[in-house]
């Protein structure tokens, strides 16, 4: 059964993390490099997943407040961004390996038929059953799961968030033009859907006495 205000929480965070990411990419700042940046610190991956860290923000300073598991503060702050950086990074190993099975142009300058899905499809569905995948196991490792979660909901978050994984990048196409499209058609969508069984998974917060 859903926990409703774990649900908002989190959907909050998912709101406040697209609108950070939104203006780190549009107006250059918040650490995002500019195009004339030739000595960037942090890449893209690592702010993206930096960033994350908001998404759980609501959610870990509500389960603070009501003196709830700090345990599963550290999860929402710092697991949960962490496994955004190993999805990201699982995406972007298997593009550029994707890259070997590209189309080729033969002698007679003619293309020569590569993979029917595009390697960013394909990994967008991989990174997104990774990151679903890592969280719920560490849910359930962590002490932190519902007494009513059961592996349905498990199994069809996973099912879910690697689907649209791949959907996500789908709509994108082959070059994402502006940081809307981006946050609109993937990011968002997948963390909306991510905090809808993350919050029927996790435990709720109760007041200590």
């Amino acid at each position: 059964m859903i926990n409703r205000t774990g649900f908002a929480l989190l959907a909050l965070g998912a709101l406040l993390f697209s609108a950070l990411l939104y203006v780190a990419m549009t107006y250059h700042i918040l650490g995002w490099p500019s195009d004339t940046e030739t000595e960037a610190g942090l890449g893209p991956q690592e702010l993206i997943a930096l960033y994350t860290i908001v998404f759980g923000l609501p959610y870990a300073l509500y389960t603070l407040a009501r003196g709830g598991n700090v345990l599963k503060v550290v999860f929402l702050v710092l697991l949960i961004p962490a496994i955004h950086y190993g999805a990201i990074y699982l995406f972007l190993w298997w593009t550029a390996e994707g890259q070997a099975m590209a189309p080729a142009i033969n002698d007679m300058g003619e293309e020569i038929a590569g993979p029917a899905v595009s390697p960013a499809v394909i990994g967008g569905v991989l990174a997104g059953l990774a990151g679903a995948l890592v969280s719920f196991a560490l849910v359930a490792l962590l002490g932190l799961r519902a007494a009513t979660a059961g592996f349905v909901v498990f199994l069809a978050g996973l099912l879910l968030l690697a689907l649209w994984g791949g959907v996500g990048f789908w709509l994108l196409g082959d070059t994402p033009e502006r940081p809307i499209d981006l946050i609109l058609k993937l990011f968002l969508p997948w963390q909306l859907i991510f905090a809808f069984f993350l919050s029927a998974l996790l435990s709720p917060t109760l007041r200590r006495r």
